[in-house]
This record gives structure tokens, sequence and C-alpha cells, in this order.
């Protein structure tokens, strides 16, 4: 499994449940705010999670746990509805590729009138140079209909999202070389969409009050992260820090956006804006933004966040 895989399966995000037996007692209101939150950060999750496995290479075995047993694609060249029919179109196009990049700056969700359908919109550029010789700078629409705990015999448990309904359309074409566009996407096997996943993978775990989730995110390295003069510098601290912040919230919503990200010598710098809702033991309710800095590394294949600091609007 993918490491966006296990997170879905070991918080249980698939059902949307938030198990906090040990926490203050929560508002509806404030239930319904954090469990709108984590379905929000879990589907942007996946979409750009979705999306690199593409540019990443990914095998049709690597896509197919998120698909049920019957969907539709609709692309501009041809609509295809199993498994066995997708299967072909995706080998050609990755057979055909010499490197490929979604430039996405934000994605959407919305709800749709069954509570586990959601609609994903994702406003993108496609980045393609072909093993032709030939590149493709293309605009695009994109939208998913997804589906939550849906159980498969690919995902017996119904932990993962399903794509039922995928549409593609274009919105423009150049053929352009793109080369240096796509390099600019990535930092080895690593891309800009694995760290946006990332970013939200964080958020969900945070609004599900998962701290093992977020501790295996983290380096096992030492630390730089100082949240609002509180510095952390192990592991270990972070995860005292995160458990005491749990144990006073009653609820919390996070929804982080306008996710940017340079590439440096030690990694991911990522800069982005984070809207927290919530209300805490003793304080009472909150709502606040703030800019977040990070800057996530790779170990043993995997992104690990090591520096961490917040400014309260």
């Amino acid at each position: 499994m993918t490491t966006l895989t296990n997170f879905f399966a070991a918080a249980g995000l698939a059902a949307i449940t938030i198990a906090a037996p040990a926490f203050a007692e929560q508002s509806n209101a404030g239930s319904l705010a954090q469990a709108e939150s984590l379905t929000d950060n879990t589907l942007k999750a996946f979409a750009y999670d979705w999306y690199a496995r593409f540019d990443n290479g990914a095998s049709i075995e690597a896509l197919a746990p998120n698909l049920p047993d019957s969907f539709e694609f609709v692309y501009p060249q041809a609509t295809v509805t199993s498994l066995d029919a997708f299967a072909p179109l995706h080998q050609a196009a990755q057979e055909g590729t010499v490197a490929s990049a979604h430039d996405i700056e934000e994605i959407y969700v919305h709800p749709t009138f069954e509570d586990d359908l959601f609609e994903i919109v994702t406003p993108h550029t496609y980045l393609i140079a072909r093993k032709d010789g030939t590149f493709g700078n293309i605009d695009i629409v994109s939208r998913m209909r997804v589906r939550l705990g849906l159980v498969t015999d690919r995902d017996p448990e119904g932990a993962l999202p399903k794509i039922e309904n995928y549409v593609v359309m274009f919105e423009g074409a150049a053929d352009d070389d793109v080369s240096e566009q796509i390099a600019a996407n990535r930092i080895g096997d690593i891309s800009d969409n694995d760290v946006k996943s990332f970013v939200h993978q964080w958020f969900a775990a945070a609004d599900a009050r998962d701290a093992d989730a977020m501790i295996a995110r983290t380096s096992v390295g030492a630390l730089n992260i100082n949240l609002l003069g509180t510095e952390i510098a192990s592991a270990d601290d972070l995860r005292t820090y995160l458990e005491a912040n749990s144990a006073a919230q009653i609820w919390a919503a996070h929804q982080p956006h306008n996710i940017s990200i340079r590439h440096t010598k030690e990694g991911f710098a990522v800069r982005f804006i984070v809207h927290f809702e919530g209300e805490i033991e003793g304080v009472g309710p909150m709502r606040l933004t703030n800019v977040t800095n990070w800057l996530l590394i790779e170990e043993d294949g995997e992104l690990r966040l090591r520096d961490y600091t917040l400014t309260i609007l």
C-alpha cells in the first residue's frame, strides 16, 4: 500500500468517523464542522496524490484500488467504463510519455445530495514530454465524483475513496517545449503534488486528532519547530505537544490553502495559509488564520516534516 493508502486505512477516513472518547464533549455544530474539514482535507489529499501517481509513472495496479467495479471516465478522445477498458489506455499513455506534470494551483471539493458522494474540481495545466519528441501544454478542468466507504474486492474494508465518474475538459493547448517546467515540478522522485497531498494529509490527521499519523510524517532527526513560542526539537516532544493540544480541544477544524513550494538544497520549502476554527477547553471558541512555513525533507524515500513555524495574522 502507498503511504496515503495506509493513512486512509489507519485513520478510518473513508467512513469520516472521529473517535474522541478521551476528549471534552463536542457540540453538534463543532462536530459537524470538524467532520466537514476532515472530509475536505481527506479528499484534497487524495486528489493531489491521484495526479502525483500519474506523474510518478504509476502502474494500473497502483490506481485500481481507488476504482469501483463500474465507473465512467470521459476523456476528449475516449470514454471508458471498466478497469479492463481503462488499463490499455493508461498503459499506452505511460509508454508514450517521457515525463509529465499536473500543475495544480488549488483543488475544490463540493458535497452532493448523497452524503458519501463528493465532487472534486481541479483546474490545472497538464505538461507532457512525449517519447516521439513532441510536447503538450494543455489547460484542463477536470471533475471527479468520489464516493467514500464503498466496499470492493480490491478494497474489502471500504477504506479508500473511489472515483465513480471522471470528466476531463480541454480548454486550450500548445505544443511548446515544457521540459524545464516539468522538471521544476519535482525533486527527484517526489513531485510538488506529493507535497500538496502531504499538507492535506497532515491536517486531516489534525482534524482527526491523530498524533500517530502526524508523527509518522515527522523526521526522525532533529526538528526545528516553533509554534507560537513553543520550541520543539524532537518527534517525542512534538507528540507530547500534539497530545496535550488534543486533550484540550473540544473540536477543531483546519483549512489549509494557497500552498506555495520552493525547491531548496535541503528539500521542499512550503508556505501556506491555515484557517482554524475550534473550541478550546477553558478558553472558548476560537477563529484565527495563520501563515505556516514548513521544510519537508526526504527520508527513506518518503516526505517528512523537519521545520515548522507559524505566524498568526
